[in-house]
């Protein structure tokens, strides 16, 4: 720390004076010499050394509790009506895009599929008959064996041939869809987070099953006091870890809550990171935000400032002591940050105690 010596007049105060001039009249036994001398003492300056604030380049932070999420949660639920047959997976499952979860009344649907595909076979069947006797009845017309009408009779019954059979293909396909469906997969990879069926249950269409946590990506969401967002224009990243002792994460700025709720007077923010499948939604996290551009912070020892009432420091005027608010900030190893109402460039007293408003000081320098 850097001490300053200073030359400045002695203002003595009448408040300061008068106790003493009354201690100096008392009974007739009092000693007028010795008074005099413990007036002169009493009056004499009080001798202090000076310090200016140490500047230091920082990067403010902020430490919160945050909450682990999945990235993105899907909830699996059926496309078909009917009894679930089988679940085929447990919580904490992970699982590749396309792997069986559920089976729900797959022999039903199974059997509805055999029907489609037999009356698909019928209308294929009909559909070749009609054919043969529209190409039978054509060559007849040309011959004039037969009438128009019998002519138009074998194409009406082509085209109805032709039509059901395009009705077969699709209730066989659709079907077939229905019988696919019966047997639930898993949309995406990801991990089974929830689980809300058991075998014999009846599954309603949409009705939720599981629910899927997608991907291998967490997000991690923490809560900004609204003093703070200035402090992180331009944040990119944080840093953050989950339990006591786990290994420090970083996670990709995601997104920014645009708006600081009221009750709270704070705003969300969410980041991503990857996970090594060691970090699971619904866990705790020490989330560490850091400003991404470096300040001037002014730090003082402990002793100098004064934070009996409000925070104050000290200052020498015209020989005299003043006094000047200020606001604080952190502590750390015996100093105190100086927030606000302190240039760097101003020297303070070092030691507040003992000291008040108007006493007289002689500057010393420090040892």
């Amino acid at each position: 720390m850097k001490t300053i010596r200073r030359r400045t007049p002695i203002i003595l105060f009448a408040s300061l004076i008068a106790p003493f001039l009354i201690g100096c009249h008392g009974s007739d036994d009092d000693d007028p010499v010795a008074a005099a001398e413990t007036l002169e003492r009493a009056l004499a300056p009080r001798e202090v050394q000076l310090v200016t604030a140490e500047v230091r380049e920082e990067r403010p932070s902020v430490q919160l509790v945050g909450e682990i999420r999945a990235f993105d949660t899907v909830t699996i639920s059926s496309e078909v009506g009917g009894k679930v047959d089988l679940v085929l997976v447990e919580v904490g499952d992970r699982v590749a895009a396309g792997t069986p979860l559920v089976e729900v009344d797959r022999k039903t649907f199974q059997i509805y599929l055999q029907q489609a595909e037999a009356n698909l076979a019928a209308a294929n069947a009909d559909k070749a008959l009609a054919e043969k006797d529209l190409e039978r009845k054509r060559d007849l017309r040309s011959d004039e064996t037969i009438p128009q009408s019998a002519f138009d009779q074998a194409q009406a019954g082509h085209d109805l041939a032709t039509a059901r059979l395009a009705a077969a293909t699709a209730a066989r396909d659709l079907t077939q869809r229905n019988f696919e469906r019966s047997l639930i997969r898993a949309p995406a990879a990801g991990a089974i987070t929830q689980r809300m069926v058991v075998a014999g249950q009846w599954a309603e269409v949409g009705t939720g099953l599981l629910n899927l946590a997608v991907g291998d990506k967490i997000k991690v969401s923490a809560r900004v006091p609204e003093a703070w967002a200035p402090e992180l224009a331009g944040l990119e990243d944080f840093t953050f870890t989950v339990g006591v002792s786990g290994p420090v994460h970083t996670a990709k700025l995601y997104s920014v809550q645009p708006v600081v709720e009221h009750a709270s007077r704070s705003f969300e923010i969410v980041g991503s990171a990857a996970n090594d499948g060691s970090i699971k939604p619904g866990m705790f996290a020490n989330v560490v935000l850091e400003a991404p551009t470096a300040k001037q912070a002014l730090w003082l020892p402990a002793a100098a400032v004064s934070t009996s009432d409000l925070p104050q420091v000290l200052m020498v005027e015209e020989g005299a002591i003043v006094f000047r608010k200020i606001r604080i900030g952190r502590r750390a190893d015996g100093l105190i940050e100086i927030v606000e109402g302190l240039s760097p460039d101003e020297a303070v007293v070092a030691d507040v105690s003992g000291l008040s408003r108007g006493i007289p000081v002689t500057i010393v320098e420090g040892s």
